[in-house]
């Protein structure tokens, strides 16, 4: 017989794998910051939804702190979040989202790329980013995973279905409850239901 692991251990080790995650945002942030800024993507990531860790942690590192001219891309593997009214990646304003509506990329990996040194790989976009036992890797200049990383990304990106993000606080309610917007094509903060 299987039993449930507690939530409490659930809960500390999502706030273990958010704060090694920030560690490593802010790492990678400021060894971007003394690189050749002209690189073509400073940050890349492809997360599960707005509440995986890695997404998490970035809204974060990036809310504590301005990184003036950051190029961020953001490929999202499904839209709902479970507290939307946190801040979240889908509050960036400057980042350019897309997402992957097929769930045969369900496969695909978690991943983040900061400048041409840093890469973080996580579990698949199928499986429960915060389980204990997660998989993730941390990689620090090492320019062919970085290139394996980037080209992977560029692939799914290439895949993915280009929107824009909307925040709620600026659409009445009773038009979100609706699901009604004069927008075409915009990623709202749903809740899972």
């Amino acid at each position: 017989m299987r039993t449930a692991s507690p939530s409490r251990l659930m809960m500390m080790a999502r706030m273990d794998k958010e704060a090694r995650l920030k560690t490593f945002l802010t790492e990678g942030l400021t060894r971007r910051a003394e690189e050749d800024v002209s690189c073509a993507e400073a940050l890349t990531i492809i997360v599960r939804n707005p509440d995986s860790p890695v997404a998490r942690a970035l809204a974060a590192t990036l809310a504590d702190a301005r990184h003036g001219n950051l190029s961020i891309k953001i490929l999202i593997g499904e839209t709902n979040s479970e507290e939307p009214a946190s801040a979240a990646l889908l509050d960036l304003d400057h980042a350019e989202y897309r997402v992957l509506a097929d769930p045969r990329f369900a496969a695909a990996h978690e991943q983040l790329v900061i400048g041409k040194t840093h890469v973080w790989i996580g579990d698949c976009l199928r499986r429960d980013p915060n389980k204990r036992d997660a998989f993730e890797l941390y990689h620090t200049a090492d320019p062919i995973i970085r290139r394996f990383a980037a080209i992977s990304f560029e692939k799914l990106w290439a895949i993915g279905r280009p929107v824009k993000p909307i925040r709620t606080e600026a659409i009445a309610p009773e038009i979100i409850a609706a699901g009604q917007t004069d927008r075409p094509a915009v990623l709202s903060r749903t809740h899972r239901h």
